[in-house]
């Protein structure tokens, strides 16, 4: 269908079957008020979601492998939100092809956090569907991971996101302290603690910023994205 070729483009994948990507992009108001629609993205949504967790899970223990479970779990989180998914899929331009019935289409659908993330998600089972695991992960990689990297301040410059959450929050600004060095010159090892109000968390690296980062990820996990 030549309607979605723009789309495909802009995600990176060519659907085998069209009808899989037509599903994803329409949502249950449309069906309801069509009665020859015979499928909507509720089921691909069911599916994308267990695709995602799967997908984030992964993703996360190869980049962060001294991270303990609980740690793990706030960042599959904070990147499986539905804040996250609904600005990913503004970026792509979903909005623009959703299908919706006249009444969500005119209360503003196309731009709803819940649409958007659904629709997302959808898109995910979709491309699971037609293209297999590789296909997926593709289009994870491309159409999530990347756009969070690029939108989250969180994954870019944590210490920025936390110091901006502390001025909104009237505390002080966050603190850091060296709490241990350790290890040959060649392969020193640093310990930071960063406090921020009555809070205070550590992280470890090979240099005093990249401890610095891990502890600011770390209160940024903690306290901004609990």
């Amino acid at each position: 269908m030549k309607k979605f070729r723009t789309l495909e483009k802009q995600i990176g994948y060519r659907f085998k079957k069209k009808t899989l990507l037509e599903s994803a992009l329409t949502h249950p108001s449309f069906r309801y008020e069509n009665e020859a629609a015979s499928e909507d993205n509720q089921r691909l949504e069911f599916l994308g979601d267990a695709v995602l967790g799967l997908l984030a899970a992964d993703v996360l223990m190869k980049h962060y492998p001294t991270d303990a479970e609980g740690e793990l779990t706030r960042r599959k989180s904070a990147m499986t939100s539905g804040e996250a998914l609904a600005s990913a899929a503004r970026i792509l331009g979903l909005g623009e092809h959703l299908k919706m019935g006249k009444g969500e289409a005119a209360s503003g659908g196309a731009d709803r956090d819940s649409n958007l993330e659904d629709a997302l998600e959808a898109l995910l089972g979709a491309v699971w569907l037609d293209g297999g695991l590789k296909a997926a992960i593709r289009f994870f990689e491309r159409n999530i991971v990347q756009i969070l990297k690029q939108t989250e301040p969180a994954l870019l410059n944590p210490k920025g996101m936390l110091q901006e959450y502390a001025q909104k929050q009237g505390f002080p600004i966050p603190d850091y302290q060296v709490i241990e060095e350790s290890g040959p010159d060649h392969a020193r090892r640093y310990c930071v603690e960063v406090t921020v109000s009555t809070y205070a968390f550590r992280g470890e690296g090979s240099s005093r910023r990249e401890a610095e980062k891990k502890a600011a990820e770390k209160a940024v996990l903690n306290m901004v994205h609990p």
